[in-house]
């Protein structure tokens, strides 16, 4: 802050510098601010999608395990706020009465690849013999 004298009176007050110097950093801790909420809003839909995927997954797991799943499927589940495609792969283990069950959960206006799945479930079902 400078001082200036003129005769009696004192004005005080900061200089143009000191004011353009104050409002750069404040436009770069905003700037900051602003790039780091958006990206944890981004993080956190991201991880909303995965989760309800998850969930979708799951509740396909649980049904399969009630049913008798003999060949690899692929459905349509209209979900909590989106359309899933649901692709379950039957796969046989070194134990014949085993199965293995890899369930693979994308929205379905977001097919990007054959590989591309927001979530994957792995689990395991006995048949009967």
């Amino acid at each position: 802050m400078s001082v200036c004298n003129r005769g009696q009176a004192e004005y005080r007050g900061f200089t143009l510098i000191e004011v353009l110097i104050a409002l750069t950093i404040f436009a770069l801790c905003a700037a900051v601010f602003t790039a780091q909420s958006t990206s944890t809003l981004s993080n956190r839909n991201r991880i909303v999608q995965q989760q309800l995927a998850l969930w979708v997954a799951k509740n396909k797991l649980a049904e399969l395990r009630i049913g008798i799943i003999n060949s690899d499927i692929t459905s349509q589940l209209q979900g909590p706020g989106k359309s899933w495609e649901i692709k379950s792969t039957v796969d046989a283990t070194a134990l014949p009465r085993l199965k293995k069950i890899t369930i693979q959960v994308t929205p379905s206006n977001q097919v990007k690849s054959a590989d591309y799945s927001v979530a994957e479930l792995v689990g395991y079902i006995a048949v009967a013999p």
